[in-house]
């Protein structure tokens, strides 16, 4: 059977009943529901996206549903299963959507067969630049201004290493921003398309930018690492960029990465890999001008770089 669309009119009821399966980061995930308005949300924010309907192999079942009979009427609340087993707190109904995020999330940072780190992605004339950084550093906030610039998009939250060639494997999600950050990207792409507010949460207020269409119609294509920028906005900052060596590279990595020790000596291998191949810097900004400026800027020259040394070669 063909993978079903987005705007398919069946696919929304079949989420109450067997489940459907969306495919992403190059696993299968069923995700099933009887929350009402969430098949809405989805088919939303992962249009473009492979789904199918059709019975077969899921690597993860994820299942969110009321926490007993009695809170689909008082005090809505709502429980997500991954495999039959909760490994998150329940959470308002009204928050429903982040959970599922939070479940994708899981599922894919538990995949052996690849290296996951915490960072962005994003891609541009074939070379893809890793984002690094903990939470509240601005990362998110620079991939989306990135990709509303023209820049594709691979992940905002999880980098995924291929740990048989060193590629890195698109998942082209909607983008989590909290609170200014909102705002923020919204005043620097009008147009942008954005979930509903999610007001009152752990860490604020939250919404999900909807991937650009073009970056979803390449989310089976991976990219070739080419640089690794760790980010660090502060109100105050002169934009800077520090060059790093390749241990200190290496030891961000290792820090960011979901699976590295699971991984064992997969996980060193490819990390390895990927210091090797990349050139890795430290950014620093105040405004996401001078920050998007300093990536163009930085892309710019190793494409310069790139050509220079394919002229070497050819001549040597």
């Amino acid at each position: 059977m063909p993978p079903a669309s987005a705007s398919d009119g069946a696919l929304g009821a079949q989420f109450h009943t067997s489940g459907v399966a969306l495919h992403i980061a190059g696993i299968r995930v069923n995700i099933r529901t009887d929350v009402p308005h969430l098949p809405e949300q989805i088919q939303y924010m992962y249009s473009g996206h492979r789904f199918e309907t059709a019975a077969g192999i899921d690597n993860f079942q994820i299942y969110l549903s009321y926490t007993n009979k009695l809170r689909r009427f008082v005090k809505r609340q709502t429980q997500v299963y991954v495999d039959g087993t909760t490994h998150f707190i329940p959470a308002p109904e009204r928050l429903s959507y982040i959970s599922l995020e939070s479940a994708l999330n899981w599922c894919i940072s538990q995949t052996l067969s690849n290296v996951v780190l915490h960072a962005a992605v994003v891609e541009r004339d074939g070379v893809a630049v890793v984002l690094p950084a903990p939470s509240a550093s601005g990362k998110s906030t620079l991939c989306a201004a990135l990709v509303l610039r023209g820049w594709r998009l691979l992940s905002d939250e999880l980098c995924v290493i291929r740990p048989q060639d060193g590629r890195l494997q698109p998942t082209a999600r909607p983008i989590s921003l909290k609170n200014e950050s909102i705002a923020l990207i919204q005043r620097w792409a009008p147009d942008s398309q954005f979930s509903p507010l999610f007001a009152e949460t752990s860490r604020g207020t939250i919404a999900f930018l909807r991937p650009p269409a073009a970056s979803v119609a390449r989310a089976a294509e991976p990219a070739e690492p080419g640089l690794i920028v760790s980010p660090s906005w502060r109100a105050d900052a002169t934009p800077a960029l520090q060059s790093l060596g390749k241990s200190e590279s290496f030891r961000l990595l290792a820090g960011n990465s979901l699976n590295y020790f699971a991984t064992q000596r997969l996980g060193f291998e490819t990390l390895a890999g990927l210091v090797d191949r990349c050139a890795s810097y430290r950014l620093s900004y105040a405004t996401l001008a001078e920050a998007v400026e300093t990536m163009e800027t930085l892309l710019a020259r190793t494409l310069a770089a790139r050509r220079r040394d394919g002229r070497a070669a050819a001549t040597a």
